[in-house]
């Protein structure tokens, strides 16, 4: 969980960087500090999501809005969307970050990667699915 100070450094990171899904932690900052836990999944034990966030922390933002995005559910074509959107987020965070002539811009990009490889194949475990408005899901 974040503090509402750590929720408005990470508005004004998203904004500066750009990002997707920044609207959501501006719309409710007290469902993000809720929801938002790093990079993992909720029932992943905190100690191996704090690992996972400290060896990434440039990556962490894009998985916050992608936990709201989560938390909030929807189809199955919304999850690909969620998870698209934090690829490109954590992409757009690697950027802004690092400069083109530094390696770590490459690495970051290319762990981004992996985290979007591994939503696309376990994510539906953790996303809320619900039934769409048109009765379809």
């Amino acid at each position: 969980m974040y503090s509402l100070n750590e929720i408005e450094e990470k508005i004004a990171l998203a904004k500066a960087a750009k990002l997707s899904g920044a609207e959501l932690l501006l719309l409710d900052r007290e469902r993000a500090c809720r929801v938002c836990n790093g990079i993992g999944a909720d029932w992943m034990p905190d100690w191996l999501r704090e690992a996972i966030s400290g060896l990434n922390p440039t990556l962490v933002l894009a998985a916050d809005i992608h936990d709201i995005r989560y938390a909030l559910g929807g189809t199955e074509a919304e999850r690909k969307d969620a998870d698209d959107e934090m690829l490109e987020n954590g992409l757009k965070l690697a950027n802004y970050r690092y400069g083109w002539y530094d390696p770590r811009r490459y690495w970051v990009r290319k762990q981004m990667r992996k985290f979007h490889a591994i939503l696309r194949e376990f994510g539906g475990w953790a996303w809320k699915y619900r039934e769409a408005a048109n009765g379809a899901s």
